[in-house]
């Protein structure tokens, strides 16, 4: 699943934070890194030039503009030109911004209040002297490249968010409606058994109906979870594997079997009884009407396996009419829900139809 979208035009480079309360916090993220920036300059530059009083007045000097550059270009120039791809009108914005900045430092720094308050000794350079110049542009361009990655890489983490929590929601949607889609194939499949039952005045009919009103009591109310308990999608089987008794009597040869705990165990809801109902409805000879079907369960390692052995027969040719809506569907809520993290082998033989899954249970 693919999704574009572009870098959101956001207030900070540092972190986003609810509306409410907001405003103090983001600001003492700021000041907290524009107080590291500000002392590391003075303490280094200190150092270097041994003389921490002048390494103070130049960066009062210097700060104003750095917070004009900064802000001016993680509020206008990166929006405006960078992110809606204007890279050479950014680029061309940047830098002459930075020069004049620069120029405007070193005229203060220079010309009109060094002489008056630095102290004895100091001699102002040239206005655009190369070597300070060159300096000056180098800190300008350092503090713009580090604010920008701050902003860029920030805004790109915020992105990728609300990609994947869209993602999420799609395929969140996309679950929903395909577990939706087995309740009226389900409920379709079982009320023409009803159907048949009523048509010949079984006795059975009522305890069909009970039957049929406990799997609509799952299926509509206790299945909407992301996940259910291993223990009752057993049972919602046995109900089902019990209405197909009632209808088929003495032609269904069923052999369902359960190995291992199922205590504890969880998976996603509805995502077994699609392979059994295609072997009830795929399974059965139309000249005998009798059924073998072999369900196998098993818990291995906190891992499920689960097998539907069902009879092939040749007398089908309308079945390719009906073909997979259960099988599709649940193939693609598997992949969906595991990704490539499950195995499902649907493996037709001469005489039977093997349909074998192995998931990770939770």
């Amino acid at each position: 699943m693919q999704s574009t979208a572009s870098f959101p035009h956001r207030t900070a480079f540092f972190t986003d934070l609810p509306a409410q309360g907001v405003l103090s916090q983001r600001w003492a993220y700021h000041s907290l890194f524009w107080l590291v920036l500000s002392l590391y300059n003075i303490l280094y530059f200190g150092f270097l030039l041994n003389n921490y009083t002048q390494a103070i007045f130049e960066y009062s000097v210097k700060l104003p503009f750095y917070l004009i550059l900064v802000y001016g270009n993680i509020y206008y120039l990166i929006p405006r030109f960078l992110l809606t791809g204007k890279y050479f009108q950014y680029f061309v914005f940047l830098v002459l911004s930075t020069l004049l900045s620069v120029a405007i430092i070193q005229t203060l720094i220079n010309h009109l209040i060094l002489i008056s308050y630095c102290p004895v000794g100091y001699h102002p350079n040239v206005l655009f002297d190369p070597k300070p110049t060159a300096k000056r542009m180098f800190d300008t361009f350092s503090v713009l490249g580090v604010t920008s990655g701050l902003k860029l890489t920030k805004d790109w983490i915020d992105n990728q968010e609300k990609i994947k929590e869209l993602e999420g929601q799609s395929v969140k949607n996309e679950l929903e409606f395909l577990k939706s889609q087995i309740q009226p194939h389900f409920f379709f499949n079982t009320l023409n058994n009803l159907y048949s039952l009523t048509i010949k005045k079984s006795d059975l009919a009522p305890e069909v109906v009970v039957k049929l009103s406990g799997l609509m009591s799952y299926m509509l109310y206790e299945s909407d979870s992301h996940e259910t308990t291993l223990k009752k999608e057993i049972e919602h089987i046995q109900n089902y594997l019990d209405l197909e008794s009632l209808r088929f009597g003495k032609r269904l040869n069923l052999d369902f079997e359960i190995e291992g705990s199922i205590e504890q165990r969880k998976l996603a809801p509805l995502l077994l009884l699609p392979f059994i109902e295609n072997a009830f409805k795929h399974g059965t000879s139309h000249e005998t009407g009798i059924l073998d079907l072999k369900i196998t369960l098993k818990i291995l390692k906190g891992k499920l396996l689960f097998v539907v052995v069902n009879p092939r027969f040749d007398n089908s040719s309308n079945r390719k009419k009906h073909k997979g809506l259960g099988l599709k569907n649940v193939q693609r809520r598997l992949a969906l829900l595991y990704g490539n993290n499950y195995e499902l082998n649907i493996e037709p033989t001469e005489k039977q139809y093997v349909i074998s899954l192995f998931i990770p249970l939770k």
